[in-house]
């Protein structure tokens, strides 16, 4: 079954390639995120890496529906105790965009979401959850190398506030899930 899967996305991957149109894409990328949260920073560190997936339909002219999905997890050690603290966080967006060619092979878009951002954090024996919404603001470019291929950059800004009461394992207050995003990645259209 695996094996006849694979064969229904390659021929479906190479059929947009080569007689696909251009109001669909899907791409799959990384990002090198800086979380907003101070406290975040501090114990889990400055910078995480996200996978990203996103995928858009345009609708009118040059603008365009599209839905995302991207996460980051990371682990800590806490002072004097010694146990390990793990957090993820989780974001499906869904947003609109614009975009505009610049010759035939670059395009530039402009694009916002709403967000539903998920937390969970897991630390001596209890774990912490929740999910907030939020927003997402962010500019990119893509290079089309061949017909319906492409490669992207873009730089976004995320961000979900999320109050928590203190816990053991958690400050309470104010947390800022998601922050700047540098985000590379490999597309297609059809």
């Amino acid at each position: 079954m695996r094996k006849f899967n694979f064969i229904v996305v390659l021929f479906v991957f190479f059929s947009a390639l080569l007689f696909g149109g251009d109001e669909f894409f899907v791409s799959a990328g990384a990002a090198a995120v800086f979380p907003a949260d101070s406290h975040f920073k501090d114990f889990y560190g400055s910078m995480q890496f996200s996978p990203e997936l996103k995928a858009g339909y345009r609708f009118f002219d040059s603008f365009y529906l599209w839905l995302g999905y991207s996460f980051y997890a990371a682990s800590g050690t806490i002072p004097l105790i010694g146990d390990e603290a793990r957090v993820n966080h989780h974001f499906l967006a869904l947003g609109i965009g614009w975009e505009t060619s610049r010759g035939r092979r670059l395009q530039s878009d402009l694009f916002a979401a709403l967000v539903l951002a998920g937390f969970k954090e897991q630390a001596m024996g209890e774990t912490v959850s929740d999910s907030v919404v939020g927003f997402e603001l962010g500019s990119g470019l893509r290079y089309f190398l061949i017909n319906n291929l492409f490669i992207g950059a873009a730089v976004s800004y995320t961000e979900a506030r999320l109050s928590l009461s203190e816990t053991e394992i958690s400050l309470g207050g104010l947390h800022l899930l998601g922050g700047f995003h540098l985000t590379a990645s490999l597309g297609i259209r059809f």
